[in-house]
């Protein structure tokens, strides 16, 4: 069954829209594969082989490659559209931008592999491929400098912050492979910074640039994880900031989901919440708050690790999913995009922790205005709904910048992910993550906020996916 087509968002009001939505590259190994059904599958037609809850891109990967391999299969979606916390629409006369997950890299292989077998094309961010103009903060004091030294002094900051990375991570796609140095799981990013000796200004963008990778202050996020990120971009400084900040697919991540959930076999129910999952030794049950109930033989649950705990399992999952999920990870912060009058240079600005926007760049540079992104750590340090707030945000870094729209979506008000991307407190790695991925019985999880590699990452929501639908398929092929 096709899925329905998905409605063009443009300008998306936060409540509005919450109110309507109350190894290596083996999935290039797959090919789309139909097995007939039993009779007993054609009579019930509410029952599958497997059931995928969540359209992100985790799920969507895990159901078009179960279908792939014969299986009939479902997606169970909240929300009224793909993509999860990836959310393309339409703002500056641009029909392309994310207020979700955007970005993506040469070093991220499973979305590249993906792009490359849909033929999609990507884009650049005009700041990171051709900025003119780097802005800093000094002393409290704006500072319109040269780049180059802004880039001598965050490299020397960033390499010392990062120097443990190599020994931490020595396989970056295989973080269970050296345990010898995961003591630095046990301290957040903020004390690991305290007791480096650098010089003010450079601890400050350090401070800040930390605080925008876990997406809240540093003291929540654990070092251990803060350095996976540079390790998985090769040990390069550059190449993090091409797989963090520089390449987006053109046309948006709705691009890609669509593709393939085009070339999926799996049947797709958008809107459609589940309550409750139980399951016994004949198989799973599945209930939505419409008041369905599905059967399958398993279930994937590619969800939010935040929003985990809200669905009621029978027999109850582990205490350690549960607690992980109700504690939530970092991921807490704003994003915003701002369009301005075409007056003002392509720039990146780097301010510091207690600004409203810690870090804001041009993303788009249009002749007739310009449309910038920036990031904070908390939504009580600015309300992204009001223009008069972001205004005075974005003035810190261009006093003369004629604010014209802006728009950010609110992601910690989202019911059906409560948070941005993910990036764990300390110790949660060492001490819960092998439970987090481990299935239970017929219950399988997937979801980019449990990946190997690019953990938070749209790469790694498709790496889980891809690995939990083989998973299931073993488990189905050995009944």
């Amino acid at each position: 069954m096709k899925r329905r087509s998905q409605k063009n968002l443009k300008n998306p009001n936060r409540r509005k829209f919450l109110g309507a939505s109350t190894a290596g590259l083996a999935a290039a190994a797959i090919t789309p594969t139909v097995l007939a059904q039993s009779n007993s599958e054609v009579a019930d037609p509410n029952h599958y082989d497997v059931i995928v809850i969540g359209a992100g891109f985790a799920g969507v990967t895990a159901a078009r490659d179960a279908s792939w391999l014969g299986h009939k299969t479902l997606i169970l979606e909240a929300r009224p559209r793909l993509g999860g916390r990836c959310f393309t629409s339409s703002f500056g006369g641009h029909s392309d931008v994310d207020f979700g997950g955007k970005w993506v890299g040469w070093s991220q292989p499973h979305v590249w592999a993906e792009i490359m077998r849909y033929g999609i094309e990507v884009d650049e961010s005009a700041a990171l491929a051709r900025a003119t103009n780097q802005i800093w903060m000094e002393n409290g004091q704006r500072v319109d400098g040269d780049p180059a030294q802004y880039g001598a002094m965050f490299d020397h900051g960033a390499n010392v912050f990062y120097e443990p990375s190599r020994e931490a991570f020595p396989r970056p796609f295989d973080p269970l492979f050296n345990q010898e140095h995961q003591e630095l799981d046990s301290i957040s990013a903020a004390e690991a910074l305290a007791d480096m000796d650098l010089e003010p200004t450079i601890k400050d963008l350090m401070t800040s640039f930390t605080a925008i990778n876990g997406h809240s202050d540093p003291s929540e996020s654990s070092y251990y994880d803060q350095l996976r990120w540079f390790s998985l971009s090769n040990f390069s400084l550059v190449n993090m900031w091409d797989n963090v900040g520089r390449y987006r697919i053109k046309g948006g991540t709705k691009t890609l989901i669509e593709a393939m959930q085009e070339s999926s076999n799996a049947e797709l129910k958008l809107a459609n919440p589940v309550s409750s999952i139980s399951q016994d030794e004949n198989g799973v049950t599945v209930n939505t708050r419409r008041n369905e109930t599905y059967t399958a033989k398993a279930v994937i649950l590619a969800l939010p690790l935040n929003c985990v705990a809200d669905i009621e399992f029978s027999p109850a999952i582990s205490e350690t999913k549960i607690r992980v999920s109700q504690e939530r990870h970092t991921g807490s912060g704003t994003k915003v995009y701002a369009r301005i009058e075409a007056d003002q240079p392509v720039m990146s600005g780097h301010g510091t922790i207690d600004m409203p926007l810690n870090f804001i760049w041009t993303e788009y540079d249009d002749p007739e205005s310009h449309i910038l992104v920036g990031f904070g750590t908390s939504p009580s340090t600015l309300d992204i709904n009001n223009n008069d707030a972001v205004s005075d945000a974005v003035q810190r870094y261009l006093p003369d910048a004629q604010l014209i729209e802006s728009f950010g979506y609110d992601w910690n008000l989202d019911p059906y992910s409560k948070g941005t991307w993910c990036m764990y407190r300390p110790n949660v790695f060492t001490q819960d993550f092998e439970e987090l991925r481990q299935a239970e019985g017929r219950l399988h999880f997937a979801g980019g906020d449990i990946a190997l590699g690019w953990r938070g990452f749209i790469d790694g929501a498709i790496e889980t996916g891809m690995t939990t639908a083989k998973a299931v398929h073993e488990q189905i092929s050995q009944a």
